[in-house]
């Protein structure tokens, strides 16, 4: 059965706080309440963890998760990826792949995965 994470508003002051934006600032409260749940559901996926999700798809997000996602969602909205940029036309490519320094950050909480012999 697969419950998909419904953020509190906790969870985004808590993923604001952590990226430095205002609680009054919420300017960003959509992009980061629809970002959270595709990466959650990333971050379970290369964890093989669900964190205790709950039948109302609210879950307690450890610390070392948050920062993770906090630093993914502000990736994602800054030029932080920029790669390259062309003058003629102007192009601006962006380097969306998480950095393996982030992705450190979920070594803690990965699951080990068994497989059946044959």
């Amino acid at each position: 059965m697969f419950v998909e994470f419904i953020p509190t508003e906790e969870d985004v002051e808590a993923i604001k706080g952590i990226m430095g934006i205002s609680f009054e600032d919420d300017s960003k409260d959509p992009y980061i309440k629809t970002m959270l749940p595709l990466m959650m559901e990333a971050v379970m996926a290369e964890t093989n963890n669900t964190f205790n999700i709950q039948a109302d798809g609210t879950m307690r997000i450890p610390g070392g998760v948050k920062i993770y996602l906090a630093k993914a969602i502000e990736r994602n909205t800054m030029k932080t990826g920029l790669k390259s940029r062309s003058m003629g036309s102007v192009s601006y490519s962006y380097d969306t792949e998480i950095p393996k320094e982030l992705m450190r950050l979920l070594t803690p909480y990965k699951k080990v995965k068994f497989h059946a012999s044959r």
